[in-house]
């Protein structure tokens, strides 16, 4: 069962996802994972179960992800709703090239992956005009 955060104040997002806050949406809270492959989550501000609802956000995260790939963010990108590790609802989008350092295996079979501290914030400034 996916567990939906009922307040997406940036710390208790950080704790919750040990990702680095990014930006809030309307319809989601914007996460990055400190690694070398540009990594994001999406954290819906609702449940997966209104057709609306879903329709709009899925339509959000193709809108990042087209603005990252025009930013060179990519070409390929993985898109993915797990929980297996924390039950908290949540989005991965990973832009991929044949140079990273797992490809082409999926990412979730080769952590830990590299640590970039600055990946966040080449994400988030990738991301600013969106945003603004």
């Amino acid at each position: 069962m996916d567990i939906i955060l009922p307040e997406h104040h940036p710390k208790l997002l950080e704790q919750t996802f040990d990702a680095k806050y990014l930006y809030d949406h309307p319809l989601y809270s914007l996460m990055a994972e400190p690694t070398a492959l540009p990594w994001l989550l999406v954290i819906p501000k609702q449940s997966l179960t209104e057709p609306a609802y879903i329709e709009k956000l899925y339509g959000e995260i193709y809108r990042l992800i087209h603005v990252l790939q025009q930013a060179g963010f990519g070409p390929h990108f993985n898109l993915a709703k797990l929980g297996n590790q924390n039950p908290h609802l949540h989005i991965h989008i990973i832009f991929r090239t044949e140079a990273d350092e797992v490809w082409p295996s999926p990412v979730w079979c080769h952590e830990p992956l590299t640590t970039d501290d600055q990946m966040p914030a080449t994400l988030k400034a990738a991301l600013n005009d969106y945003f603004s």
